[in-house]
């Protein structure tokens, strides 16, 4: 099933106009046999970045001016007793560095972890999660600087349980570099936290880009109730909602705007943002395949009118990939998740790689919020990694 040019009202008015001439984000194109092998050992091979100690999650990757690719990517240990719900908890950002777009990769170091105790004096005491790596023009100096985005929380106890207190909390920071090996500021206060726009408990999961008038956009995601009361404790915050957000300033803050960036009936998540040929893209989750016909990773496309809204569109061929590796002997895996989408661009600006966090299996086998006690861990066939998908031009859209 194809997606039809799709109207939609978000942040922004879904348009109903279909064009062929406008720049798309391409197809996922098939992998090299020969990596296949990851799947079942977790070593890193070029397009699939897996470690067997490790879960991975969320690689966002990006062109050093030493010439090497530097892949940020959450990781948090295998043998933690929460498993896959470990993330909240302890995950860590860290990088990694190829020669190619697709790897192999080899890891280089922690970047960020939570910043610790006493966590009443920080936003970020708990975990590191989600990176997203940009490099934008710094507006004081017009010098090109690196800044890593990324999520954390603190524990408030003000839920029923110690997973809902992390949730709650969860804001989006920054860190600045003149160069990926850093050394990386990380800035103290949050870049945007709730009430922001309709996004009222919590925000999380950015995406961010500089937009050709200078200013500076970011999609997150977050929830439509500030939440009060016994229901608010037990973690019933309304439906996860998507919004967009302006800041002059690459560091923010940034000001939440009061239209959503998808309805809250669109079945999509984790946008990744990006400039290209005028028009705002976004790569997308694609929980149903309602936007792209099948489920796996989808985009839509937009203009940014006079009036600050974002005319979005789906187009006809709005799929990336499906939920699947396509091997070039043939042989099609068939994926359990496919999750934070990010997009790779060539010199030229066009997209040349979909890197996402992928795993083959259930990633929350033998996890749990609480801690186990029995040491089990997840297996690992189950165990998520970073894939790296080739894009070739789609036809028609």
């Amino acid at each position: 099933m194809k997606a039809a040019c799709i109207p939609m009202v978000a942040a922004c008015v879904f348009a109903a106009v279909c064009r062929a001439d406008v720049p798309s984000p391409g197809h996922a194109g098939k992998l090299p046999a020969a990596s296949r092998q990851s799947l079942l050992d977790k070593e890193a091979r070029p397009f699939v970045f897996a470690d067997p100690d490790w879960f991975q999650w969320g690689g966002s990757c990006i062109l050093g001016e030493d010439g090497k690719y530097h892949l940020f990517y959450a990781r948090w240990p295998r043998d933690n007793p929460r498993g896959m719900f470990g993330w909240l908890y302890v995950s860590e950002i860290a990088r990694a560095v190829a020669d190619k777009p697709e790897g192999p990769y080899v890891h280089q170091e922690t970047v960020l972890k939570g910043f610790g105790e006493p966590q009443q004096e920080r936003w970020d005491a708990h975990n590191a999660h989600n990176p997203c790596i940009t490099r934008m023009k710094d507006p004081d100096t017009g010098k090109l600087r690196y800044y890593l985005y990324f999520i954390a929380n603190r524990d408030d106890d003000e839920t029923a349980s110690d997973w809902l207190d992390r949730v709650v909390t969860q804001r989006v920071g920054v860190a600045s570099a003149d160069s990926p090996a850093g050394p990386w500021k990380r800035h103290d206060k949050p870049v945007i936290a709730p009430p922001a726009g309709p996004l009222r408990r919590y925000v999380t999961n950015p995406g961010v880009c500089q937009l050709p008038d200078g200013r500076y956009l970011m999609v997150l995601k977050g929830r439509a109730n500030e939440g009060s009361g016994e229901a608010a404790r037990r973690g019933n915050f309304g439906p996860m909602l998507h919004g967009w957000a302006l800041a002059d300033r690459p560091e923010g803050p940034f000001v939440a705007q009061d239209s959503l960036l998808f309805p809250a009936s669109v079945p999509a998540e984790d946008p990744c943002v990006w400039v290209q040929g005028g028009w705002i893209f976004c790569a997308v989750k694609d929980w149903h395949g309602k936007l792209g016909g099948q489920t796996g990773i989808s985009y839509v496309r937009g203009k940014l009118d006079a009036d600050g809204k974002i005319d979005w569109q789906v187009p006809e061929n709005a799929s990336i990939t499906p939920r699947e590796i396509r091997w070039d002997d043939g042989i099609v895996t068939k994926l359990d998740a496919t999750e934070r989408p990010f997009v790779l661009r060539d010199a030229s600006g066009k997209p040349s790689h979909l890197f996402m966090a992928a795993s083959e299996l259930n990633p929350f086998a033998n996890g749990n919020q609480k801690p186990r006690a029995d040491g089990k861990v997840v297996p690992l066939r189950n165990l998520p990694f970073n894939l790296c998908l080739p894009l070739v031009p789609a036809p028609g859209g």
